[in-house]
């Protein structure tokens, strides 16, 4: 029980960084509709997988916490939720690669306009994840003690391997979102990079975090990803207000 207050607070950090991911995406879609750029689609798209997972994993996570329900049963859902965010969380990561890889090969005064082909393809593999988690949930239900140990050590290897995967594809994106800025010298893609640094250096200590399995660090790491998360919201706010004002005086 010492650890209750950090259960508590990875919850809520969870759940504040699902509903700013989610503004994100609807932003980052709002204001691709006034700049056309298509690195903004993967973003959007990216940031809807994963703020639509981290509200479930959160909302799961305080069933098993609060002790809604029986017990069993909800740390079977709760493991089977944390899975499945981690698959998302993959899909959601290579879509930013993808984004970010089309847009530094592209020409500086503008990106590539075949995002759609990628994001559905992306959201392919979020069914695909989807289908996954739901048969391992219904095999986890018909066994034991055993059967839901195993499935916490699986969910623990997914979770670090997701995560390495994560950051690997997180350095691609910064690594190319250095170079967009090194061509067009964008505001926009300099503090979007910015948040992604930010990113990275949260899911770096998530990596450590599941490592060591140190609650304390996946609380640091939550409130960095939070920051990040934060700050790319603003900035998209702010550009998106000033791009409306601009698009108004026309």
């Amino acid at each position: 029980m010492a650890y209750f207050p950090f259960l508590d607070l990875t919850i809520t950090f969870d759940l504040l960084s699902g509903i700013v991911a989610l503004l994100v995406s609807y932003y980052a879609f709002r204001y691709n509709r006034l700049l056309e750029n298509s690195t903004l689609k993967f973003i959007s798209f990216g940031f809807m997988l994963l703020g639509l997972g981290l509200l479930a994993e959160s909302f799961v996570e305080a069933l098993v916490i609060f002790g809604i329900g029986d017990i069993f049963t909800a740390r079977i859902l709760a493991i089977s939720t944390s899975s499945l965010y981690h698959l998302l969380q993959i899909a959601a990561y290579f879509v930013f690669a993808i984004g970010y890889i089309r847009g530094a090969y592209s020409s500086s005064s503008s990106y590539s306009s075949k995002a759609a082909s990628e994001s559905t393809s992306g959201s392919q593999g979020a069914v695909g994840a989807t289908a996954s988690a739901s048969a391992v949930l219904v095999l986890v239900s018909s066994s034991g003690l055993r059967r839901l140990q195993q499935m916490a050590e699986l969910s623990r290897a997914v979770s670090l391997v997701s995560e390495i995967l994560t950051v690997v594809f997180l350095s691609m994106v910064v690594f190319q979102g250095t170079l967009i800025h090194a061509q067009s010298r964008n505001r926009l893609a300099l503090f979007v990079l910015l948040s992604f640094v930010l990113i990275l250096v949260a899911h770096l200590v998530f990596l450590g975090a599941d490592a060591f399995s140190s609650l304390i660090w996946s609380l640091v790491a939550g409130g960095i990803q939070f920051a990040g998360f934060l700050s790319l919201l603003i900035f998209l706010l702010w550009r998106s207000r000033i791009g409306s004002a601009g698009k108004a005086a026309q």
